[in-house]
């Protein structure tokens, strides 16, 4: 199908941005990469009369050193993201995830902004800067507001962004030494979304978790931490065994989405899966010195 009759606008700066969704404040969507915003409007799902693309506005792409990790701009594309040292040295796992977001095509066009901003309830990207304790930088003409990737996802497509808000950045902090990382994802074949995926970071320190970070995505109506297995994680011993105790109890407290790929039960057994071998992975990597 084609989309509904549409204008479209591309500002060369954030205050083009904003006097334009000012403007048609009624009628406008940002475009952020395209890649999830413009099948919808083929569908007919989403008729907005106003695009504003913000491909033209150079301060919201590129990765730069912070006080304490790295900030990536908004309009930074997944392949772009790939190819950054910097982001890649100080933010482990990160690879992982980007490796296995959709296909080459997505990743040249889809923007780290617009998946966070989508809400997505299968997003890849999600789940490992949830696990990375990432804030999402909000401008809108009023200022700028910082907000824990946490909080900003709100449900199903659903996000904390104000109608007259963009996403600017996302901060990362760099993890304490001793932490490894992994992103272990169960796919729908023809999409690539996620039917299961897990983020891992575990700081390790005289062969125990001193430190975790576990986030899901694809299983739930959002990328979500698993604060639970956080907490039991804490002081356990670096062994295989252990972890697989843990992963055992993974789907507590865990709703799952059921559709027409997965039914609830099997996504279930995934995620006790994907969080067995996330966890082994990123110990390995922080130095535990056994096999993955």
């Amino acid at each position: 199908m084609y989309p509904a009759e549409f204008s479209y606008v591309r500002p060369a700066d954030l205050d083009g941005v904003f006097s334009a969704m000012r403007e048609h404040a009624d009628d406008v969507k940002v475009l952020a990469g395209g890649q999830s915003l413009l099948p919808m409007m083929k569908l007919r799902l989403a008729t907005p009369g106003v695009l504003v693309d913000l491909a033209g506005v150079g301060e919201l792409r590129g990765q730069w050193s912070t006080a304490d990790g790295v900030r990536v701009g908004a309009m930074t594309t997944y392949r772009e993201l790939q190819h950054s040292p910097r982001a890649l040295d100080l933010l482990p796992g990160l690879r992982d995830t980007l490796a296995v977001i959709a296909d080459p095509q997505v990743r040249a066009r889809g923007t780290v902004g617009g998946s966070v901003a989508h809400g997505d309830p299968t997003a890849d990207l999600p789940a490992m800067l949830l696990a990375l304790d990432a804030v999402v930088l909000l401008a809108a003409p009023r200022g700028i507001r910082r907000c824990s990737l946490e909080t900003f996802i709100t449900g199903v497509y659903s996000t904390d962004l104000a109608d007259d808000e963009i996403v600017l950045a996302i901060d990362i902090p760099q993890p304490p030494a001793g932490t490894g990382a992994a992103y272990e994802k169960f796919e729908q074949p023809a999409s690539h979304l996620a039917l299961c995926g897990v983020a891992a970071a575990l700081t390790i320190d005289g062969g125990r978790v001193r430190r975790a970070r576990l986030s899901m995505t694809g299983v739930a109506a959002t990328p979500r931490r698993l604060t639970n297995l956080e907490e039991t994680l804490i002081g356990t011993p670096v062994r295989a065994e252990a972890f697989d105790e843990i992963a055992a109890t993974a789907v507590r407290g865990v709703e799952p989405l059921e559709d027409m790929h997965a039914p609830a039960a099997y996504r279930l057994q995934l995620l006790k899966l994907a969080v067995r071998d996330a966890l082994k992975v990123a110990a390995s990597r922080a130095g535990a010195g056994w096999a993955a």
